[in-house]
Parts: C-alpha cells; sequence; structure tokens
C-alpha cells in the first residue's frame, strides 16, 4: 500500500502524462531527489509490471501498460489527479478562477498543499496575477497575512474573466490538426478531405467558422459506431431525406463506410444533415424532447442556459442561432442516451480540460443546470462536448468582435450624426459605435460595457473604461486621440494574452543557465535534441531551423538570438531557452540569450504575439539587458512577463 507522498507522486506523473525529473518531483512535494528515487523503487516493487518508467536524462514517467493511478477519492481534498496545475500559467488560471468564482478567499499555506508546490512558487504566481491585473483599475489582489483575495466591482472581474476567456481561444480553438491525434481508430483529416470532396461534388458551402464542429461531429459519430454504438432519429423529421443536406450526409457516410469499413445507420445519416443545416435544423427537428413521461422544451433550455451563462460569465450567446442550434441537438442526443444508458466516448476531455480550462468550466456549469432540469446526472464528458459548442461559439464572437465605443454628443442632433458617421467611417475596421447619448449617465454606460467612451466634453466616473475627450468636428487631434486609445486596447489585450499563454510555452525542462557552448550550431543541436528527445518537434526539424540561419542569422543586437523553423510545428509549442555563460558570435552580434520557438499548428497567432514582444523588448535596452542577464527560471519568467 502506498503512503500519501508516493500516491501525490503518481497523481503528478498521471496529470503529466509524460517525463519528470526527480529534481521536478522533488521540488513540487518539497522532499529530497534521493526520497523520490526511493519512492518510485517502492512503487515498483509492489506491482508487476513495474507502475513508474524510468530515463536516465528524461527522469520519471507512468508505464501506460501498468496503468496504475491513485484513486480520486484519496487525493487531496476538491483536488482530481487531472486538475492538478502544473506549469505558472496553468496554476495562475487555477487561482483567479478560484477568487472569480469559488471562493472569496485563499488561505496561501492550504492552496501550497493542494496543488503540491512551494510558497516560493505560490509567490512567484501572485506576482504574475498582479501583473495581469495591472490594465484593470478598479481590480487588486490584496493579501491579509496567509490570504488572498481580489477586490474589486463585479463589472470589472467580469471583464477580467471575459478578455482572459478572449486570449485562451483566440484563433486556436478546434484546430483540427492539434486534435486529430486524439482519434486512435482513424484518421480525422482523412475524414475532412473525404466531406470537403462531397461538398464540392454537391457545390454546397459551409460557414467557415462552423465547419471545425461538423468535422468534430463527424469524428465523434465514427468513434462511437467503431464500437457499435448507434444514435436513433425519432420519426418526426418529415421531409428531412428530401434536402440536399440529407444526401451530402449520405453521401459522405457511405463513402466513410466503405473507407473505415463501418456500418453506418440512417440516424446518424439524420443526425448529421441537422448538423450540417446548423440554425434551419429547427425547421425538422420538435422543441420538445420526452423524458420518462415527462415533456421537456429543449429550446427553453438553451434559452435559460445562455441566460445563465450570460450573467455568471458576462459572455452574450443569447443571439447565436448556430449555437442555439446545436445545443439543442446535443441535449436531445444527450437526452437519447440517458434513456439508453449509451456513454460519449472520452474523446478530448483531457485536452480541453488542459489547453482550455476556462472554456470547459462554462461547460461544466451548464451540465450542472441540466442536471438540475433534468434529475439525472450528467457526465464531465457531456460537459466537455458541452464546452466544445460554447468554445466554437467564443470563436465566433471574438473572430467578429471590434471594440465598442459609446459617445456622448450633448449638442445640435445634426451635428452629432456627422460628427458619429465621420467617426465610425475613420475606424470602422478596429472600432464600432454601439450606441449615442445626449448626456452622460453612468449605470446605463455600465450595463452596455463598452471598451471606450468617446466624449465631446470632460467628464469624470468610475467606470473601468477608457475615455477620449474627442472634437465635434472630428479634427487631427480627435484623430490622434482616438487611435491612441485603440493602440493602448490592443497593448492591454497583448499584455495579457501574452502574460496568459508565456507560462506555459516556457517550462523549466527546457530552461538552460550558464549553458558552455561556443557556437551558435552547437547551441541550436543542444536545444533541438531536447526538444526531440522530449516528442516534441521530429528529428528534421534540426536542419530546417539550421537552414533558417543560413538565410539570415536570427539574432537580435548584442544579446538576442530566436532561432526558429517556419513550416515546421511542434507536437505542443514550446519555447526552449539558453542563457549562455560567455557571449557566443551569432551573425554580426556577441549573443547572451537564445529562445529557440517551436510552435504547434493550432497557435499560429502565438508566433505574431511571440514576435511583438520580441520587438518590443529589443527597442528598451534596460529590460533587454535584465532579461539577458543570468538567473533562474522562475526570476526569467518574472523578467519576461513584467
Amino acid at each position: 500500500m502506498q503512503n500519501k507522498r508516493q500516491e501525490q507522486l503518481l497523481a503528478l506523473l498521471a496529470e503529466r502524462r509524460d517525463y519528470m525529473t526527480s529534481r521536478q518531483l522533488a521540488e513540487i512535494l518539497q522532499v529530497s531527489d534521493r526520497t523520490i528515487r526511493s519512492d518510485v523503487e517502492a512503487i515498483n516493487r509492489r506491482s508487476s509490471p513495474p507502475p513508474i518508467e524510468s530515463n536516465v536524462r528524461q527522469g520519471y514517467r507512468l508505464n501506460p501498460e501498468a496503468a496504475v493511478l491513485p484513486p480520486a477519492s484519496e487525493l487531496d481534498a476538491g483536488i482530481q489527479k487531472d486538475q492538478l496545475p502544473q506549469t505558472p500559467g496553468d496554476r495562475c488560471i487555477y487561482i483567479i478562477h478560484k477568487l472569480l468564482f469559488e471562493a472569496r478567499e485563499l488561505n496561501l499555506t492550504v492552496l501550497q498543499g493542494q496543488i503540491y508546490v512551494s510558497g516560493y512558487s505560490i509567490e512567484n504566481d501572485l506576482k504574475r496575477i498582479r501583473r495581469m491585473l495591472e490594465p484593470y483599475a478598479n481590480l487588486k489582489l490584496v493579501r491579509s497575512r496567509e490570504c488572498i483575495s481580489l477586490k474589486g466591482d463585479e463589472a470589472s472581474k467580469r471583464r477580467f474573466y471575459r478578455d482572459l476567456l478572449v486570449a485562451e481561444v483566440q484563433e486556436n480553438f478546434l484546430n483540427l490538426n492539434t486534435l486529430a491525434h486524439l482519434y486512435r481508430s482513424f484518421d480525422l483529416i482523412e475524414v475532412k478531405d473525404i466531406f470537403v470532396e462531397v461538398l464540392e461534388e454537391y457545390d454546397y458551402a459551409i460557414h467557415e467558422a462552423l465547419f471545425p464542429m461538423l468535422i468534430l461531429h463527424a469524428g465523434t459519430s465514427i468513434e462511437r459506431m467503431n464500437c457499435s454504438n448507434y444514435i436513433n432519429m425519432e420519426d418526426n423529421s418529415q421531409g428531412l431525406s428530401d434536402t440536399i443536406e440529407y444526401q451530402i450526409s449520405k453521401t459522405f457516410f457511405d463513402r466513410i463506410g466503405k473507407r473505415l469499413h463501418i456500418q453506418v445507420h440512417d440516424g446518424e445519416i439524420g443526425m448529421f444533415a441537422l448538423v450540417i443545416m446548423g440554425r434551419r435544423a429547427s425547421n425538422y427537428t420538435s422543441d420538445y424532447v420526452n423524458l420518462n413521461g415527462r415533456w421537456l422544451n429543449t429550446k427553453k433550455l438553451v434559452a435559460e442556459a445562455l441566460d445563465k451563462v450570460f450573467c455568471l460569465f458576462g459572455l452574450d450567446f443569447r443571439e447565436d442561432a448556430d449555437l442555439i442550434a446545436g445545443l439543442k441537438m446535443h441535449i436531445h442526443g444527450l437526452i437519447d442516451r440517458l434513456k439508453t444508458g449509451v456513454k460519449l466516448e472520452d474523446v478530448f476531455l483531457d485536452e480541453i480540460k488542459r489547453k482550455y480550462p476556462l472554456v470547459f468550466e462554462m461547460g461544466i456549469y451548464v451540465g450542472e443546470f441540466l442536471k438540475e432540469k433534468l434529475g439525472l446526472s450528467i457526465s464531465d464528458v457531456e460537459s466537455g462536448f458541452i464546452a466544445l459548442h460554447l468554445g466554437a461559439a467564443s470563436e465566433r464572437l471574438n473572430a467578429a468582435r471590434r471594440y465598442r465605443a459609446v459617445m456622448i454628443l450633448p449638442h445640435n442632433q445634426s451635428f452629432s450624426a456627422m460628427c458619429e458617421k465621420k467617426i465610425s467611417d475613420m475606424f470602422r475596421e478596429r472600432m464600432e459605435v454601439v450606441r449615442t447619448f445626449s448626456y452622460f449617465e453612468e449605470e446605463i454606460v455600465r450595463e452596455m460595457d463598452p471598451d471606450l467612451i468617446l466624449c465631446t466634453f470632460p467628464i469624470e466616473h468610475r467606470l473601468d473604461v477608457e475615455t477620449v475627450n474627442i472634437n465635434l468636428f472630428v479634427d487631427s487631434q480627435t484623430e490622434s486621440n482616438i487611435l491612441q486609445a485603440v493602440n493602448r486596447l490592443d497593448q492591454k489585450r497583448f499584455k495579457l494574452e501574452f502574460a496568459s499563454h508565456i507560462g506555459n510555452l516556457v517550462r523549466k525542462e527546457h530552461y538552460y543557465q550558464d549553458l558552455d557552448l561556443n557556437t551558435p550550431g552547437q547551441v541550436i543541436d543542444l536545444l533541438c535534441a531536447d526538444l526531440e528527445q522530449a516528442g516534441i518537434v521530429e528529428p528534421e526539424f534540426k536542419e530546417i531551423v539550421r537552414k533558417r540561419e543560413e538565410m539570415s542569422p536570427t539574432s537580435f543586437v548584442n544579446a538576442f538570438a530566436i532561432p526558429h523553423a517556419f513550416g515546421a510545428f511542434a507536437k505542443n509549442s514550446t519555447i526552449a531557452v539558453a542563457q549562455l555563460k560567455n557571449p557566443v558570435k551569432w551573425g554580426g552580434f556577441e549573443v547572451r540569450l537564445v529562445m529557440l520557438f517551436a510552435i504547434n499548428e493550432g497557435d499560429r497567432r502565438m508566433i505574431k504575439i511571440f514576435f511583438d514582444w520580441v520587438s518590443n523588448v529589443v527597442n528598451q535596452p534596460q529590460e533587454l539587458a535584465k532579461i539577458c542577464s543570468s538567473c533562474s527560471y522562475e526570476e526569467f519568467i518574472d523578467r519576461i512577463t513584467g
């Protein structure tokens, strides 16, 4: 029988699903390296095959064949084995979520025990959170002895949470290449290609924002049919088989059936036809479903759920017809599964939890609402699929979102209209004027939740909203003031996005302090070998990085180089960092810091974010000098996110 520390060790390895060194485990569990080695030996003696694999260079990981996990009930109170935050970024999100939704204050001593990190790590996390809060004047992280709390008005907390969500899903949610590896019995990209081929034959267009959800729906259907689990449609969809969407679905599944050697039932064809239709599916489906003699209005259930999401999270999906149709169909399917005792396959639940924890929380929240309404238990897997719908809707919302401005113009109506039109035309790509008032009333403006207030006279208010003085005739100074304000909003969004992601990209196991090498080639070889050994990049990655260097050295000023491989993507986005013991001649510069970044195809936006940061830091000599001086991993994270 294992002691509590050994169970925690197993839980950490299960969460990581990759190698961890004895030093990393020792720091988290606050014991010596020798104790970790002794615990591993003790655990392995008790089971066959041994639960933990060891590697001289990489450390320890769980043996997938042994599949030994500590029971969830024996983990620390309230923390499940798949919820332990591992990276600084993960921990920041975890703490923020706790303060926003679960507790008015957190005891730091208890928190250390819950997530198995040292007090020093927690202190660094609190510094990062304070920096994330800097753009929000009305929010403050307050410490009272061993407790912390988030102080501020509700509107600012919602704005902060909304911005965190935007940073999380920005141009990355439902990336097919990222999720394809989660389907083990078939190639999701091949399924996508077959579907595209069928669409072209029927000359049928699918909105780009809806396409990933369609493919994931198809993938989940195929995964279920591979296990001989089928959906049954009630016989009330008159006329559905006569639609072009039904014909597309039938042709698609006919080809999938032949290609993957699976049997396809009519219910699968009909359901996928409704998914293709999107919002028009309501013409062929009833709003009502029978659950144990109770008739439930699924359209009303969805409306109530989205109202609750808006009230708690401040995200308004209530007019998203595609989301409403998708959730309505999901609830119909959920009730059918509850009736028949069929369970959804856990295809990408862990991926959603790990990569999109805030979106997953919304899914859990809606799942709890449905549990209360239906009187039946809703699994985490069902909540994960609901989160997929909400995450896709978030991405649609973000893609279409411009900054929202309110104008205060207490002047002649014709002059006011002229001013509004001129500003709207001038900034239409970046900002929209959502409302114009002839006077300012704080509560009304607060309810509109704008990003900007444009006003022809000075006003005082307590809102956490950028306010810009403008001239009624929109002179050059007005144009400059608005442009600067919009740029500040961009910087605020970028700062939050960078701080949210960078802690996850720069990991301690890929950080080298005082590395003693003599040439750029040696540095590149070591960093690439490290990433290859960890399974993050393919062997050819190094050659592509070298070829990129041959085109033009990636050094910036006398201090800094960022080797990379455009066109070669990584399994997981990672930045490997080398602080050099002695400067290395890199192109025309003497380099002391090397940041080699390997980006997953789904994280392409991080390329722009990273380069924006680089261009900013190389123009600040003092900041650059600080970043390039030798320091520990924790200090380095503090410096680059400061």
